[in-house]
Order: structure tokens, then sequence, then C-alpha cells
């Protein structure tokens, strides 16, 4: 290759590398060194109850970037509740529980201590992140079935897949992790 060539395709190079932020259908991707690792997320994967409107629970797939290989898997829980709701509390300790084709799979996180507020409309929500494997995330996406119980301290929500839950997930898996 003559040296144009290879000049041209490093400034092309530097310059996709230091976009901040790439939606990507399902996903959203966050590259940008100076805030830290690349983050690869599931976007709206809200999970809903055809019976319970006043709640909202969200359940997302994350990968953060460990160097160019390897990389961390959690999967992140959003709750958004009502005004009158109050907050979920999401304590620390095995609070999501996944039932995949009939098997159940628990999840151990930190809580949502940190990350409670109220919004100006007067909704409560609160965000959790559970410790995953790349193995739990492909299994999610292959199943035909997922329920869905996240505890808190105040509540229990139970939810199931639907049909774009599942896209979602096999999305996010098929994009950032290989099928």
């Amino acid at each position: 290759m003559n040296v144009r060539v290879l000049i041209s395709l490093a400034v092309i190079l530097l310059v996709a590398g230091c976009r901040t932020t790439t939606p990507t259908g399902s996903t959203y991707t966050l590259r940008d060194s100076t805030a830290g690792p690349d983050m690869d997320v599931t976007l709206d994967n809200l999970l809903t109850s055809s019976e319970d409107r006043s709640y909202m629970v969200w359940l997302n797939a994350v990968r953060i970037r460990d160097g160019a290989w390897d990389a961390r898997y959690y999967l992140e829980v959003r709750y958004e509740g009502a005004s009158d709701a109050g907050f979920m509390e999401i304590g620390p300790d095995e609070n999501l529980i996944l039932t995949v084709d009939g098997q159940t799979m628990r999840f151990r996180g930190p809580g949502s201590r940190e990350t409670r507020r109220v919004l100006g409309n007067g909704h409560y929500v609160e965000n959790a992140v559970f410790e995953s494997r790349a193995e739990d995330l492909r299994r999610i996406a292959r199943a035909k079935d997922v329920k869905v119980q996240v505890n808190g301290n105040q509540r229990r929500m139970y939810r199931e897949f639907g049909v774009d839950n599942f896209q979602k997930f096999r999305s996010f898996v098929l994009l950032h992790m290989g099928y």
C-alpha cells in the first residue's frame, strides 16, 4: 500500500474512534477513552405488563470492554414508579432472578441505593446492576421463555419477555458478542 492510503486509513480510524456515542438500532454504544472504558447497552428494553402499569421495569444487557479482547457483562434493572408508588428499594444481594426456559438463574449486585431519585414529574426511579457472564446473556438470547423477578424491600416485580425483549437481547448478543 502506498503511504497516502495508510495515512487516510489512520485518519479515518482516528476520527471514528473519537465518536462518543453511536446508536445502533436496539443498542447504545459509548466510545470515549476520556470518560472510561467503552460500553455497549441495550436500549429501552421495557418489560411490559398489561395489569401493572403504575410500575415500569427495564432489563438491559451491558458490556464494558476490558482492553482489546476482554469484557465484563452485567444486567441492568431500571425501575420507574408513579408518584404514589415510591421506590422499590432494590438491596444488595441476589435480587434479580430469571427463569430461562424453566431454569432459574440468580444474579447478585450492589443494589440501587446510590441511584434512587425523584424525577420532576414525581416519578420514582432507581437503577441496579447485576454481575453476569457472556454465557448468561447468550442463554437469555437463545431462550424461548424468560420470566423476570426483581426483589426490592418495598415490592417485588414480575415480568415476562415479549417478542421485542427477545429481539433486543438477540441483537445485542449478535452485534457485541457473537451468537
